[in-house]
């Protein structure tokens, strides 16, 4: 099963994804994670650039990099399913229709980008206010980052869509031990157990 973490930016999804990962392996469940946009890649050496302010791309542009990503990561991911009983996903194609849908992109181009990659089986929200999300970042602010008018509009966006596609929402303001406590009560229900 793929759960994907999903959340605006210093909404905990590092966090929880690692600490939900360590919860599944000591439960003896294989578990693999990935973490998107992965830098280490071609594209994902672009799109950091571009977050830095040192590339400029039209928005359409940024979008098609951005499931570029997770395309050049496919041979992974499916290895890993094959090997895995959950993958965890901090941050998987729902960002970009997220992020996208903010930046005034259409639905079905953004969801077509992406249509072919292996489906999300559980999708949990990190929903945390624009404001405690600004006042977690301490270090240096990526070009989302620093526009909080932009981070509002995420949140906004994320909550619609969260409640439209049934997703989890999860409020991240928590201590991240309840956070995390949560999230296993809705892995545990998933699976039934």
């Amino acid at each position: 099963m793929i759960i994907v973490i999903e959340g605006g930016d210093q909404a905990g999804k590092k966090t929880q994804t690692e600490l939900l990962s360590r919860a599944l392996k000591k439960r003896k469940i294989k578990t693999s994670t990935f973490s998107f946009p992965d830098y280490s890649t071609p594209v994902g050496k672009e799109i950091s650039k571009y977050l830095d302010g040192k590339r400029k791309f039209p928005p359409q542009t940024i979008h098609c990099l951005l499931a570029a990503n997770r395309w050049e990561k496919l041979n992974h991911i499916l290895s890993a399913q094959s090997k895995n009983s959950v993958l965890i996903m901090n941050r998987y194609y729902q960002s970009n229709l997220v992020y996208g849908l903010a930046n005034g992109m259409k639905q079905r181009w953004l969801e077509n980008l992406d249509a072919g990659l292996p489906k999300a089986d559980l999708v949990i929200l990190l929903d945390v206010s624009q404001k405690e999300s600004f006042n977690r970042k301490k270090t240096k602010r990526d070009k989302f980052e620093k526009n909080k008018e932009f981070l509002k509009k995420i949140s906004k966006i994320y909550r619609t869509t969260a409640r439209k596609k049934r997703w989890k929402i999860i409020d991240a303001s928590q201590p991240k031990e309840r956070v995390h406590q949560e999230i296993l009560n809705i892995f545990s229900k998933k699976i039934g157990l």
